[in-house]
């Protein structure tokens, strides 16, 4: 056993057998079945050899132990061709000669052993073909409706599966024979387009190529329907005769749905293939991942985002595309131990928050690990001023903000850098050593989690509309970027299917439903079986129940939701104002308070009112009634046509209601809240107070970032001025980033900020103090905020500065 200053006090022993063990609540590495922290560093960017020593031997000095290798590109001047597959039918074993300026997996590895002789490994390698395997196989490969032929094969190839397999299967075995062998820990594999097809990262649907038209005629037959061409992505909009809103009905896109049936077989096929090729080659204890399944990036326009530029009228959902739908099944499969993601792309400079691509929240509840690329650019090297770069004076606020999120979560993150040199400068590599002696430090701490705001995501719901991106844009991504990031709760992002397991979350109460769409028995039954109860709140979007599968009408969200309900059929612009400044979830509200946006979407489904005037003028809508009293409580208004004002915003409480209404008694089966707002995303302020509502704990009233579970709880902060974090008892607690590190009893602490900063500190019960999580706790007796002057009234404030 070899000494580590990272990684525990000893690296797991040469020939170790890795798995994935659940420690302390959370999935872990285990060597040997040893659970351990493996804090590694990642450079892609071997072309640039002098840079990537350099980088390599800052991380050596700075104690980082693990690492990745990768097989470069560059064959016959092609920059994605490895040595191990050159051309068809030409997969090398050992690799084919290369130039003398080729730094292959060998002499990576020995370069880095002759830095850290303790080193351990990772291999990531892509999915792409050789140059001329595609010249030569024209028909296998992607190809848009528009006659662009990608450079990817089409998920319908299976010459391209044979040969793709092959190839890992030889990599891995050539890996396997080195002398540095027994030093490795997994693969991972790196699609290009990350989990979904390049085709689907450009916005497009359907793949025309001559390899998936043969499939999709098959696929059709076996269905019984007649074979037709695969349509092409505008196809359906020009059926019918009048426009498509965003929820049609389901006969309108009968064969486009039956096109996203067959992606989401042949995505399976894929990843199932891929995984029993590192399977078959490498021994047993060795781990296997891959980047995908991106469900916090439902609504994602990947490239338009990325470029500026190729921006089109609807953007296709790329889940549907690629036939990523069925996550949770997928999850669940033995061959995968782990999903690797970046952090979103989008607000990663100071003030925001950290989440991965990938929905860690539910990866980890499935038993897998969450590692999360860290590949945060910074001003340390030639891509300064891209993607939130880290600034001089920002290192520490950044990078802390970064771990504190991954480590609060249960997830690992791991520095990487695409171009090399992001983590240069001393200030960066001094937080990142800190970053990982906590990950250590935190390992053997036992922690539960805490109530979050949470929402809920199927990535198979755009099946049930026009399977366009910019509604999700908003009611997801935007939803986590800009509102539940700011609201000063902790968040999580799960799949709506986990709902069905019996391991979710207990301790949760507020939960955001941005795209359940449908309306059918299962998911009611679902829905009554673990949200409506125990006091939850539970807030419906736009086009909540809106369908059963078939049909679109209020209907079938008046009986899901339990009130009534009307459509109308148009689309149209959402912004809803507040004007009922009397309840609990508009306090603070201002006169002119609106959310919304001005991209339209419909039909528009709005709660109805039956004792309101009838209005005469303009589109009629239809209207549907819920079983019993189908009102509930206005909030706010929206606009629709001819200046008509309807509902916006309600609140509908069933039995005892929400656990924070203020009313006496324990809430069990049947007490619940429903909010239904007509208009994404919601805003920070209307997030906390929903919180209070539904007894989650509220740590932070200032919009600043906060991570918390039992243990631990930090604050990611740049508006300057006075801070009281409140906690959710009298504990004991102690500065992780400070000299002064004793530990202090109180309830709350006040600090203050200056600049960009995060604060992060250790919990522990207080003496005397029963050790409960804090969902366990008795919960708020009053939705009015539990802040200083609470504390004081009851006599107890303590506060630590």
């Amino acid at each position: 056993m070899e000494r580590s200053l990272e990684s525990g006090p000893r690296m797991p022993a040469r020939g170790a057998v890795y798995t994935v063990c659940r420690h302390h609540g959370v999935p872990a590495f285990c060597a040997d079945g040893r659970p351990l922290a493996l804090p590694s560093y990642c450079s892609c960017g071997p072309g640039w050899w002098d840079e990537w020593l350099a980088a390599h031997r800052n991380f050596a000095a700075h104690g980082r132990r693990v690492y990745w290798l990768m097989p470069t590109g560059g064959y016959n001047g092609e920059w994605g061709t490895t040595p191990f597959w050159t051309a068809p039918g030409q997969v090398n074993d050992p690799p084919a000669p290369m130039p003398a300026d080729y730094h292959g997996l060998g002499e990576q590895a020995e370069a880095i052993l002759a830095l850290v002789p303790e080193a351990r490994f990772f291999v990531r390698m892509n999915d792409l073909p050789p140059a001329s395997w595609g010249r030569a196989y024209p028909d296998d490969m992607l190809l848009n409706y528009r006659g662009k032929r990608y450079e990817n094969a089409s998920l319908a190839s299976d010459r391209y599966q044979a040969e793709f397999t092959e190839y890992l299967r030889t990599l891995t075995r050539y890996c396997e024979r080195q002398p540095w062998a027994d030093r490795l820990i997994g693969y991972v594999i790196y699609p290009l387009g990350e989990g979904a097809t390049p085709l689907a990262c450009q916005g497009y649907l359907f793949d025309q190529s001559p390899v998936m038209q043969a499939k999709f005629a098959e696929f059709r037959r076996g269905r019984g329907r007649p074979a037709v061409a695969v349509p092409g992505d505008e196809d359906f909009r020009r059926r019918g005769g009048s426009p498509v809103l965003f929820w049609p009905g389901a006969a309108r896109v009968e064969a486009e749905r039956d096109y996203f049936d067959l992606q989401t077989q042949l995505f399976e096929r894929h990843l199932r293939a891929t995984l029993r090729a590192f399977r078959a080659a490498a021994p047993p204890g060795r781990l296997c991942g891959i980047d995908a399944f991106k469900g916090n990036m439902v609504g994602w326009m990947t490239h338009p985002i990325f470029t500026g530029r190729a921006w089109r009228e609807h953007y296709g959902d790329q889940f549907l595309a690629t036939g990523t739908t069925n996550m949770h099944e997928m999850l669940d499969w033995p061959e995968l131990d782990l999903v690797a993601t970046p952090h979103d792309y989008r607000c990663r400079w100071a003030g925001f928050g950290y989440d991965p691509e990938g929905i860690g929240d539910s990866v980890q509840l499935h038993g897998k690990l969450m590692l999360v690329e860290e590949d945060q650019r910074s001003y340390a090297n030639r891509e300064r001023g891209l993607f939130g770069s880290i600034e001089p004076g920002e290192e520490a606020a950044i990078l802390f903000r970064n771990e504190a999120a991954a480590l609060s979560k249960g997830q690992q993150n791991y520095p990487m850098d695409v171009c090399v040199g992001y983590f240069g400068e001393e200030p960066i590599q001094q937080a990142l050593a800190r970053c990982g002696g906590l990950a250590v430090e935190f390992l053997a701490v036992p922690r539960q989690e805490v109530p979050c705001v949470t929402m809920l995501v199927d990535p198979r719901a755009a099946r049930h509309t026009d399977f366009s991106c910019e509604y999700n844009d908003l009611a997801v991504i935007r939803q986590r970027l800009v509102g539940m990031n700011h609201c000063g709760v902790p968040t999580r992002t799960f799949l709506f299917d986990d709902l069905g397991r019996d391991d979710f979350p207990e301790c949760h109460r507020l939960f955001l439903l941005p795209n359940a769409y449908l309306a059918d028995e299962a998911t009611a039954a679902r829905l009554r079986s673990r949200l409506f109860r125990n006091g939850n709140v539970i807030v419906c979007g736009p086009g909540s129940g809106i369908t059963d599968g078939v049909t679109v009408a209020p209907e079938h969200a008046a009986r899901l939701l339990g009130m009534d309900f009307e459509l109308y059929d148009y689309e149209y612009p959402r912004f809803v104002t507040i004007d009922n400044w009397r309840h609990p979830l508009t306090a603070g509200a201002g006169a002119c308070e609106t959310f919304g946006d001005t991209h339209r979407y419909g039909p528009v489904l709005v709660p109805w009112e039956r004792g309101a005037p009838v209005c005469h003028g303009g589109v009629p809508p239809r209207q549907a009634q819920a079983e019993g009293d189908g009102g509930f409580v206005r909030l706010g208004t929206m606009a629709l046509d001819n200046g008509k004002r309807r509902p916006g915003l309600v609140v509908k409480e069933f039995g005892r209601g929400a656990a924070g209404n203020g009313r006496p008694g324990r809430r069990g089966p049947g007490d619940y809240a429903i909010v239904f707002a007509a208009a994404v995303p919601l805003p920070a302020w209307l997030l906390r107070n929903l919180a209070r509502f539904s007894g989650t704990h509220v740590y932070d009233d200032e919009e600043d970032v906060v991570y918390a579970d039992s243990r631990m709880v930090a604050v990611h902060a740049v508006r300057p001025g006075p801070r009281t974090l409140v906690l959710p008892g009298r504990c004991a607690m102690r500065d992780l980033l400070a000299a002064d590190a004793r530990p202090r009893i109180a309830d709350r602490i006040a600090f203050e900020v200056s600049g960009p900063v995060t604060r992060w500190w250790a919990l522990s019960p207080a003496p005397g103090r029963e050790a409960r999580p804090p969902h366990q706790r008795k919960r708020p007796r009053s939705a009015r905020p539990q802040g200083q002057e609470a504390k004081r009234a009851r006599g107890r404030r303590t506060e630590t500065r």
